[in-house]
């Protein structure tokens, strides 16, 4: 049985809460919020004993009790907490992004990578059986070489709130650190499976940056060698179509429910002389599915996926290109 602590119960920690449910093996435990309300609340909404009510994040990340931490606090607070509890040996699956400034990756990175413990950043679809279809899909020889790739990630707060983290940039507000790490991921999944060696670079940034100082939109053209070019979009006040799109020598790829696929999804293939849908079933709700991969990592002693599920390298791959991106904008 592997025994999970919830750090910070904001709406993340409410899906994993209700999503842990739909998986045998592990049990939540425990759970620590700096909010004495939120937490009594969210420990009768979730049956949590009094014994593992913590109202101190490093309470939780001693206690003996816990196999596993899911970190769903503010980005600001990754880092160190992340840190923490690797220290105490604790398996760690942690909120996007993993940090907010370079000096931080680097020491997160670092400390990861000299530990024993199962690390995952929680990008919940590069976990689900569809990142596998795509690496199934884009190795067919038939489909021709990528030329470009279109991907966005974008929502409508409606109005811009001062006190909301989202445009709070000492918390890692803004849409470039809190979504662009989904774009961005994008363009690292494709660039493993096709077993690219060029780097990822920026070509142009544009966007706008709004009255609380963090960007609330922003578009970028990137290029991979000489080869390949890619369109990325984010926005928090702008509903953008959130999918990835693939334009090939012979054909092209979409995938229409890139980031939360369901447990029924699919993708569209056309080629030059027909085209298709492929379908894929996933036996949990995509969350869900995310803890189950991450129990298996566990179990197994794995400390980081393989291609092409998400492994610190790409993390690391991907946090310094949205810092990159972040700082060509500001």
């Amino acid at each position: 049985m592997i025994r999970w602590g919830i750090i910070g119960l904001g709406n993340m920690a409410n899906n994993f809460a209700r999503s842990i449910k739909e998986i045998g093996g592990c049990e939540l435990k425990a759970i620590s919020s700096l909010n004495k309300n939120r937490l009594n609340e969210f420990s009768n909404n979730y049956q949590v004993d009094n014994k593992y009510k913590f109202n101190s994040y490093l309470k939780l990340i001693n206690c003996d009790e816990i196999d596993a931490i899911y970190i769903s606090t503010l980005n600001n607070t990754h880092a160190n907490l992340i840190i923490d509890s690797i220290n105490k040996n604790k398996n760690v699956l942690c909120e996007k992004p993993i940090t907010i400034s370079r000096d931080e990756l680097k020491t997160v990175v670092n400390k990861i990578n000299n530990s024993d413990v199962s690390f995952l950043e929680a990008i919940a679809y590069r976990s689900h059986p569809l990142t596998k279809i795509i690496e199934e899909t884009l190795k067919n020889t038939k489909i021709g070489k990528i030329r470009k790739i279109i991907t966005n990630f974008g929502f409508d707060t409606k109005r811009i709130n001062p006190k909301s983290r989202l445009y709070n940039k000492s918390l890692g507000g803004g849409a470039i650190l809190d979504i662009g790490c989904y774009p961005l991921s994008a363009i690292n999944l494709i660039k493993n499976i096709i077993d690219y060696k060029e780097k990822i670079t920026f070509k142009e940034v544009k966007g706008n940056v709004c009255e609380t100082g963090v960007d609330d939109y922003s578009l970028a053209h990137l290029k991979l060698g000489n080869d390949i070019k890619a369109v990325i979009e984010v926005g928090i006040r702008k509903k953008l179509k959130n999918q990835i799109h693939i334009i090939t020598t012979d054909g092209e790829i979409l995938i229409p429910e890139s980031w939360l696929p369901n447990k029924k999804t699919y993708i569209e293939v056309k080629m030059k002389d027909h085209c298709y849908k492929k379908f894929i079933n996933c036996k949990y709700s995509v969350y869900a599915n995310q803890i189950h991969f991450f129990n298996c990592m566990i179990k197994n002693k794995t400390k980081t996926p393989k291609s092409p599920y998400l492994s610190i390298d790409d993390s690391q791959e991907i946090a310094e290109l949205s810092l990159e991106w972040r700082k060509k904008l500001y």
